[in-house]
């Protein structure tokens, strides 16, 4: 399959989804969003593959969504309170809809292998929440993390706000999201 933002390799029992805007340090949209999504379907179904990479190109794993693409959405008219659409159920091999799993991003745990993010320099707002549903974080020395979203007068959203202080801790996980430090 053809992907547009992204890359896929399967080789050696690993499927590597590399996330693949780099002059935008791999900042999130819909496209990429869904072929991630496409990427690890086709992951999960391919006996062959055992665990599963998710890297960014370039100088940055993820900045976040990209704000450039929302700011024109929102400039250009298209987004009215009132637009919002009811969640999908994951689709990730298969797996049964659950209540609690109906999320844009929780279907990560609905994967049956096992996603390892890969984590190089920028990891920040939506970026962090995509490593956070990983189920095994490696961080680069060169990667930088921030929650971004209070910073920006956004909530924590995705599930961060859960996720984050059960990782890290309760007082580091509010650090991180109330002050958006790096």
């Amino acid at each position: 399959m053809g992907y547009e933002q992204i890359l896929y390799e399967a080789k050696d029992r690993v499927a590597t989804v590399t996330l693949n805007r780099p002059e935008k340090l791999n900042a999130w949209t819909g496209v990429m969003g869904r072929e991630v999504r496409q990427a690890m379907d086709e992951a999960a179904r391919d006996e062959s593959v055992r665990v599963i990479i998710l890297t960014g190109a370039g100088r940055g794993f993820c900045a976040g969504a990209d704000m450039q693409l929302l700011s024109g959405i929102v400039d250009a008219g298209t987004v009215r309170e009132g637009d919002e659409r009811p969640a999908r159920s994951p689709s990730a091999a298969d797996a049964p809809a659950r209540a609690d799993f109906r999320g844009p991003y929780a279907y990560f745990p609905t994967v049956p292998k096992p996603i390892i993010a890969a984590l190089n320099g920028a990891t920040a707002g939506l970026g962090l929440v995509i490593a956070l549903y990983c189920d095994l974080r490696i961080a680069a020395d060169t990667a930088v993390f921030t929650t971004a979203f209070s910073r920006r007068g956004l909530i924590a959203e995705h599930g961060v706000s859960w996720m984050l202080p059960r990782l890290v801790g309760l007082q580091h996980g509010l650090d991180l999201l109330l002050s958006a430090r790096k």
